[in-house]
């Protein structure tokens, strides 16, 4: 019998389902929401941060270094080659040594976008919009709203995608929106994907003393 989804799994689907519906608020040529007009695209995801310029031919830092063409995106991310194209519809390529195929749509009123398929051999379903972001992409789950044209929210990555979520801020400048739909996919998608910020080790238990906060442990006899 298959699993029915619960915790941050549900909330997904129910966000991704609202926002499939919405397109009246931002001008139909909006496919995302933006909070400055320059600098850096930055992405906090709990205790971790990473920050990307995209430059003209390069989209680099946070352990991106990627030649843009406009049609691909070839180089490292994180010590993995990648290699994605879609001069021909889908984008279609390798991310380290795992396939990648996503198929992009838009939404009827333009003001949002679906990309379904692959990342890293992982399912991908990811709503982009104007108003928020939702889905799984590249072996996590988010669900993101838009407050102060910051996306904000939660994620969870395998392999504890029932476990507690962790805080996602997601900070985009207006030089995202002169990208095509496809480049925007592409790079969202890297962007959060586990191979862009990987998740954070769990913190392992503190050892076991034997004392507590009174004085020394059970097993230990006063000296005389």
């Amino acid at each position: 019998m298959a699993r029915s989804p619960s915790g941050p799994r549900r909330a997904l689907g129910r966000f991704g389902a609202v926002l499939l519906s919405l397109g009246v608020v931002a001008p139909a040529s909006a496919q995302l929401a933006t909070s400055q007009r320059s600098g850096p695209i930055r992405l906090q995801v709990g205790d971790q941060s990473l920050a990307i310029s995209l430059g003209k031919e390069r989209l680099s830092g946070g352990g991106f270094d990627l030649r843009r063409t406009g049609a691909s995106f070839r180089g490292q991310l994180r010590g993995g080659d990648v290699e994605l194209g879609w001069r021909r519809g889908p984008i279609v390529g390798r991310v380290g040594v795992e396939d990648t195929r996503l198929e992009l749509s838009r939404f009827s009123s333009e003001q949002g976008m679906r990309v379904d398929g692959e990342l890293s051999n992982w399912p991908t379903s990811l709503v982009f919009s104007p108003v928020g972001i939702s889905g799984d992409v590249g072996g996590c789950s988010y669900s993101l709203t838009v407050a102060g044209g910051r996306y904000t929210g939660w994620r969870t990555c395998q392999p504890d995608l029932e476990g507690e979520p962790t805080a996602v801020t997601l900070s985009l400048p207006e030089t995202v929106l002169a990208l095509d739909t496809a480049e925007q996919a592409a790079l969202l998608s890297l962007l959060l994907s586990a191979k862009g910020l990987p998740p954070a080790p769990p913190r392992e238990a503190p050892a076991n003393t034997g004392r507590t906060l009174e004085g020394p442990g059970l097993n230990e006899t006063p000296r005389r």
